[in-house]
């Protein structure tokens, strides 16, 4: 430890913890956490509870451990030491075992794909206008009664229409999930009371049921949704069990419309509260582009989310040993006065927003697009179509939970703008986030945007792996279930057909799952740098000698050019978008071809298609 003596930190602990207590375990605490947070962070931002569980609250320490691979997930041991060893006579909890919220490595990459093409930045373009059309369709009521609880006249509907037509759940059935997933996100608490676990496993076995008949009506009568294209789709090799569907439909069209939803009205509630901003947002339309972030940030529905430590992990000069359930506060983490100067106050002028609402890593938000995009236009057209909007009636008040942060209702008095204001009109891009600070220094992964530093912990890391696989800060090899599962993807890879099973084990045992945001760097021409990657999601730019060469996307590796021509790296390999990959070791790659010269002629081959003038 390196904050004080034993003696003061024990003091520190003991605080922290009345300070868990009062933000987990009272009403008081869930109606209004950030208080809370503030002393947590002050306190011990770096703490171990009673419970057994670590806790996070600086910015740089949240954004790090979502996108450091030495965090992960592991379902059962996180839950059974939550709720207990018989865990799974609950239907709530059990449900999420196989989650694609809740999986990683391979199992996770295979879901993941099925869904993303639903939710890339063209599929949203393209969903846009009837996002349009149907807030001005639910604004019509609203404007000829002058008012209501918009959070029931909006802010559910509108979600719940986008993700039902996506899905293919037809109109009639959508109202009665407001209340299931009401219901069955109590799970997500810290400790849910006996009472709302019940609700939650009653909630629970009512969707399964209704989605194994949905999916069996879609069987035989297939429409052009996505739960249609998912009945029918083969995924690596294997169609869908009816299990697997139920659970997909059941995370996609729950956290399609909850999330949103409390969005909504969170950053209504906030707006409406800083008048100053809302006359600001009318009167330069261009910050509607920064809006949605910045409602994240000041008040947005996921509070915190879990991680599973699979090393031993230094974060603050404190060592988190090997499998230890860490939870990432996010909203302590938004409102971090490191990363955001006055971060109690809405400020729609902020041009460096990254909050860390949608996560991080390979489990980044697949909705955050969607989700933007509704918030943003939902906003344009209620100010386009409202001259005041005001409360009214009793004050607003927060659901008793901290997880999923949301309004119980949120009345309003709306009055018309003379005759009938058109939205008020889209502007330009949103403008573009700053990359958190550093975090080198206290061994998690730099933040996006840092290319050096970020490149020199990779190889770190890789370092560990390889020459001391059995240190406690070193992902351990793969073995097991993991190790076939990571060897059957790479087998599916044309690169690596002319590979023995052998060596693919071998390959496989020291790979690991990596994410990228947009702008990262991958591999840097002219550097040496000890991985390759298999790029499972996303799409990556190559450029040689400062000329783009081609776009790779599911199913390349890039990074091995220099391998197969024995040189430096050859090439520089930028994410356009969010990236899921498999770093692998280039040594071993190396070491594979070099006892392997069909292999090696293949591989030379399959560059040659990819870069034919470079090749």
């Amino acid at each position: 430890m390196t904050i004080g003596s034993a003696g003061s930190d024990s003091a520190r602990a003991a605080a922290a913890e009345r300070v868990v207590d009062q933000l987990f375990f009272t009403p008081e605490g869930r109606a209004n956490p950030y208080p809370l947070y503030h002393e947590l962070r002050a306190t011990r931002p770096v703490h171990r509870t009673a419970r057994g569980m670590w806790l996070l609250s600086r910015y740089d320490d949240c954004w790090a451990a979502m996108r450091d691979p030495r965090f992960g997930k592991d379902y059962a041991p996180q839950i059974e030491q939550r709720f207990g060893p018989d865990w799974r006579r609950h239907p709530a909890l059990a449900a999420g075992e196989h989650s694609m919220l809740n999986t990683s490595g391979p199992e996770h990459t295979r879901l993941r794909k099925l869904v993303l093409k639903s939710f890339t930045p063209r599929m949203i373009d393209a969903l846009k206008p009837t996002i349009e059309r149907t807030v001005e369709t639910l604004l019509d009521p609203v404007a000829e009664a002058g008012g209501g609880n918009v959070l029931e006249a909006v802010g559910f509907p509108l979600p719940i229409t986008i993700i039902g037509e996506m899905l293919g759940v037809p109109v009639a059935d959508r109202a009665q999930f407001r209340d299931l997933v009401g219901d069955l996100v109590a799970i997500f608490e810290l400790q849910p009371t006996a009472e709302q676990l019940a609700r939650a496993d009653e909630a629970q076995i009512a969707i399964r049921n209704y989605f194994l008949q949905l999916i069996a009506e879609l069987r035989r009568r297939p429409g052009e949704d996505l739960l249609s294209r998912l009945v029918c789709a083969e995924s690596d090799g294997d169609r869908l069990s009816d299990d697997e569907l139920v659970t997909l439909a059941s995370l996609l069209f729950g956290a399609g419309f909850e999330t949103t939803t409390n969005l909504f009205g969170n950053g209504l509630l906030a707006l409406l509260q800083h008048p100053e901003q809302l006359a600001r947002l009318r009167s330069e339309p261009a910050l509607f582009g920064n809006l949605p972030d910045e409602f994240l940030r000041y008040d947005g529905t996921a509070q915190l989310v879990n991680r599973i430590t699979e090393a031993d992990v230094e974060v603050g000069g404190t060592t988190i040993p090997a499998g230890e359930q860490v939870f990432t506060l996010l909203g302590a983490g938004n409102h971090d006065p490191a990363r955001y100067p006055d971060p109690d106050r809405l400020d729609l002028t902020r041009t460096d927003i990254q909050p860390l609402s949608f996560g991080g890593g390979v489990h980044f938000c697949l909705g955050a697009a969607l989700a933007r995009a509704e918030i943003e236009i939902t906003f344009r057209s209620l100010l386009g179509r409202f001259e005041v909007i005001e409360l009214t009636g009793d004050a607003p008040r927060f659901q008793d939970r901290l997880t999923l942060r949301g309004l119980t209702a949120l009345n309003v008095e709306c009055r018309s703008a003379a005759g009938r204001a058109a939205a008020v009109p889209a502007a330009g891009t949103r403008a573009a986030p700053a990359p958190p600070g550093a975090t080198v220094d206290r061994g998690l992964r730099p933040g996006a945007g840092r290319a050096d530093a970020d490149l020199a912990w990779r190889a770190a890391l890789r370092q560990r792996i390889e020459r001391e696989p059995a240190r406690a800060d070193s992902i351990p090899l793969r073995t097991g279930g993991r190790l076939a599962a990571t060897v059957a993807l790479f087998a599916r890879n044309d690169l690596f057909k002319r590979c023995t099973q052998a060596e693919l084990e071998h390959l496989a045992a020291s790979a690991y799952e990596m994410s990228f945001e947009p702008g990262d760097m991958l591999c840097v021409e002219g550097a040496e740098s000890p991985e390759c990657y298999v790029i499972e999601v996303g799409r990556a730019a190559v450029t040689v000698g400062r000329k783009g060469v081609a776009t790779v996307g599911e199913g390349a590796v890039v990074g091995e050019r220099g391998v197969l021509l024995d040189t430096v790296r050859s090439a520089t390999v930028t994410a356009m978008d969010h990236m899921v990959t498999y770093a692998i070791s280039r040594e071993r790659l190396r070491a594979l071809v070099a006892g392997n010269p069909a292999a090696r002629e293949w591989m030379l081959a399959e560059m040659q298609r990819r870069y034919p003038r470079e090749a």
